[in-house]
């Protein structure tokens, strides 16, 4: 083990990290998507981009199986397959194309195109009766490349499920079985590049429990009261994702 404590960076920011992480799983538990958003260039800094997506990754497994059952109760399954297909295929292609691509300018388009999103929904706009076979089909490809170039494939794919106009256990059960697809699919990719090794298996583990709990709350408290406010808040968190990453993108 002495070579995942070696090079510690120094306590301040060790702390900032379990806050930002426990955030994440609020997040997480609450509306189903996001976490990456925060943790990831957090991670990032301390160690590289790359490890920074595995480590996160691993970190998601237990919340992952935790979340399943009500995302599978609660989803749209038939509906989401072709979405959820499609995403899974384009998620390899997406991490393979990373090496060729500049993310910051990947980020740029996808923040924009969600800010895009974000501002018509909030105006009431809807989807629902327009969103067939080949509309998921697209977003959920979309999604996936860009989950595996980029490590940020949520945003958009939530932006279309919010645009369906479901009740909110529905919404939120969709986006947490996409995300799903996304965690285990993006463990897939990330092992048959060979991105994962013992040490940052082992951060991931480590950083797991803090995750776990603060998913567990986050999803209390969606079951409490937060889903009257889902949509209002998943939408500005999309907003505030999409503002902040293209800032950052343009540094």
């Amino acid at each position: 083990m002495e070579f995942i404590f070696t090079n510690l960076p120094e306590l301040k920011l060790i702390y900032f990290t379990i806050i930002v992480i426990g955030i994440g799983g609020i997040l997480r538990g609450f509306m189903g998507f996001g976490p990456a958003l925060l943790t990831i260039p957090v991670l990032a800094f301390i160690y590289s981009p790359t490890e920074a997506l595995v480590i996160h990754i691993i970190m998601e497994i237990p919340s992952t199986l935790y979340l399943l059952p009500s995302a599978i109760s609660n989803s749209q399954k038939k509906e989401m397959a072709p979405m959820f297909i499609a995403m899974i295929l384009s998620i390899p292609i997406g991490m393979y194309l990373v090496v060729s691509l500049d993310p910051q300018i990947m980020r740029r388009i996808i923040s924009i195109i969600v800010l895009f999103l974000v501002f018509l929904l909030a105006r009431g706009w809807k989807l629902k009766s327009f969103i067939g076979f080949k509309t998921m089909t697209l977003s959920g490809t979309l999604g996936g490349f860009i989950q595996g170039a980029a490590g940020m494939g949520g945003p958009p794919i939530v932006a279309v499920l919010l645009s369906r106009d479901n009740n909110p256990d529905i919404s939120r059960g969709n986006v947490m079985l996409l995300m799903a697809g996304i965690v285990v699919f993006s463990i897939a990719s990330q092992s048959f590049y060979g991105l994962m090794t013992s040490k940052l298996i082992t951060l991931g583990l480590l950083a797991s429990p803090i995750y776990m709990l603060t998913t567990y709350f986050g999803s209390r408290f969606y079951s409490s009261s937060g889903k009257n406010f889902f949509k209002k808040l998943a939408l500005i968190f999309l907003a505030i994702i999409a503002i902040t990453t293209l800032i950052a993108s343009l540094n």
